[in-house]
């Protein structure tokens, strides 16, 4: 199969200036995939506003059976009203520019570490002269950074037209432009503005005659872009003169890379009690913050109770910013949900955004005493200016459970002893065995006393197994008993709630008639 492209063009000055940037938007048209082509911009300025016109054809011919041939041509008209920028460029949360980006500052580091997401040393980058002329035309239009610092100082370019405020990028050499290379580019805006920083890794995944793809990994949590299927990890590809010992590169994800607070929401847990008892009460307090400049909207708390507390609806109250608020409340077994029905207001500087707070009381049931009473709560919710999901948790807080009067455990209790007339009880003259283990079906080990007694409480109620160790009792074997054909050296017994069972093992000196 062969293709032909035909790119007329309007105004024909346009074409000249294009070059590998059409080429790249009709080949990804035609292949009717996702594919991120950037190309680096030549001396001459293009109109943004300039309308530019692509007539893609792609002609296929096909050898048939009897020696006929078949040709397919499928064209489309194509209109593209803006270009693909090489620069990174920084905004804000919203994803609009910044009114100004003083104290804002762009570096990158090598990436070290086993994982390669730690900082390493600032990157060395090429010095850009009066001589270089190849790279002077290369940058001439756009480059922004002239000098090639590393930091770059984005608030230190006031000479700069408007439409390049917030933008950035390097200058790397050939040899750092090579497979395996990653990087960590960071982003360190002013404290005055309460946005935190943030950290991408880049990594080279290939590189040939007229172009290289990096993967750009978020490693704050936050979207590489703005928008609602922003991903986390993208892999992008640029367009490069096989000729060019320098290479301009800004390591641009989308368009854009949004300067934003990493941890949107806070969510804490605490209760009325330390310890409790079954048939007892606990008041239970969740606390939610919005850490951000900006409303929060959709906010759910997923609250997952410990065994045995059961929730008493009745008893939910709301409040946001000290005033009652709605808040519906849905169970299903255990998870508890709380969603509110107004948003979290969020302004400058967050810390005076209002909390909301969630008060409930859960009832203490006998079967929590097989539980551990950890209970686990979760909040989440959406950012109203770039759609981000906010979240934290688990925030985790323990109740002691004690036994009370209400209590369904049993206790087991045993002995190890010599069993002289292989009745299977113990006697006057029969002695205990000391510091014989017993295991359990659950794995606990148990050890004798000197008495050869042991004893274990607080057991569930049903069908229990202990099995005797003949290790620790050396030179004994289990005793023949009159009722039983086979001797085992495990015992098994049915525990009661709240009741005792016994569990004995009797043995004897081990010789050879034993044997046979």
């Amino acid at each position: 199969m062969t293709f032909s492209f035909a790119q007329p063009m309007q105004p024909k000055s346009t074409a000249r200036r294009l070059g590998r940037q059409l080429l790249a938007a009709s080949l990804a048209w035609l292949s009717l995939g996702p594919m991120v082509a950037i190309a680096q911009v030549e001396p001459e300025i293009i109109d943004e506003e300039e309308e530019i016109v692509i007539n893609n054809t792609g002609t296929a011919t096909y050898q048939v059976d009897d020696g006929g041939v078949i040709v397919v041509t499928a064209s489309n008209l194509l209109r593209i009203n803006t270009l693909i920028d090489p620069l990174g460029r920084i905004v804000g949360c919203d994803g609009e520019l910044l009114d100004d980006y003083s104290g804002f500052s762009v570096a990158l580091y090598e990436a070290v570490g086993e994982t390669g997401a730690e900082t390493g040393p600032l990157l060395q980058l090429p010095d850009l002269d009066e001589t270089d002329s190849q790279t002077r035309v290369i940058l001439a239009s756009r480059n922004v950074n002239p000098e090639n610092n590393n930091p770059f100082l984005l608030g230190e370019t006031p000479n700069l037209p408007p439409k390049f405020a917030g933008q950035f990028n390097f200058v790397l050499s050939e040899d750092q432009i090579r497979v395996g290379a990653a990087y960590i580019l960071e982003i360190n805006p002013p404290q005055n503005l309460f946005l935190d920083p943030r950290r991408i890794r880049i990594e080279i995944t290939s590189v040939v005659a007229d172009s290289f793809s990096y993967r750009a990994t978020s490693l704050d949590g936050l979207p590489l872009s703005i928008g609602d299927d922003a991903p986390l990890s993208e892999e992008v590809i640029l367009q490069k003169a096989a000729e060019d010992e320098l290479i301009a590169f800004a390591f641009p994800v989308g368009d854009i890379t949004p300067v934003c607070q990493n941890n949107g929401i806070r969510i804490s847990k605490t209760g009325d009690r330390a310890t409790v008892e079954p048939g007892g009460f606990v008041i239970y307090r969740l606390n939610i913050e919005n850490l951000t400049t900006t409303t929060l909207q959709d906010v759910v708390i997923t609250d997952r109770l410990p065994l045995g507390f059961n929730l008493l609806e009745d008893s939910v109250q709301a409040e946001l910013g000290g005033e009652p608020t709605p808040v519906t409340t849905e169970t299903n077994g255990r998870l508890v949900t709380f969603t509110f029905a107004e948003p979290f207001p969020g302004g400058t500087p967050p810390s005076n955004n209002p909390a909301a707070v969630v008060v409930y009381v859960a009832e203490v049931t006998p079967d929590a005493l097989r539980g551990d009473g950890r209970n686990a709560a979760f909040v989440n919710g959406d950012r109203e200016d770039n759609g981000f999901d906010v979240s934290d948790g688990p925030d985790i807080y323990g109740v002691g459970i004690r036994n009370g009067l209400i209590s369904d455990l049993g206790t087991i209790i045993g002995r190890v002893f010599e069993d002289k007339n292989f009745d299977g009880e113990q006697q006057y003259g029969e002695p205990g065995i000391p510091n014989a283990v017993i295991f359990m079906q659950n794995g606990n080990r148990v050890v004798t006393d000197e008495n050869g007694l042991f004893s274990i409480s607080n057991v569930l109620p049903g069908w229990h197994v202990g099995v005797l160790d003949f290790t620790s009792v050396p030179g004994y074997t289990l005793a023949p008993g009159p009722l039983f054909r086979n001797e085992s050296q495990s015992r098994s017994v049915r525990l009661e709630p709240g009741g005792m069972a016994r569990l004995n093992f009797a043995v004897t000196p081990y010789t050879e008639e034993a044997k046979e």
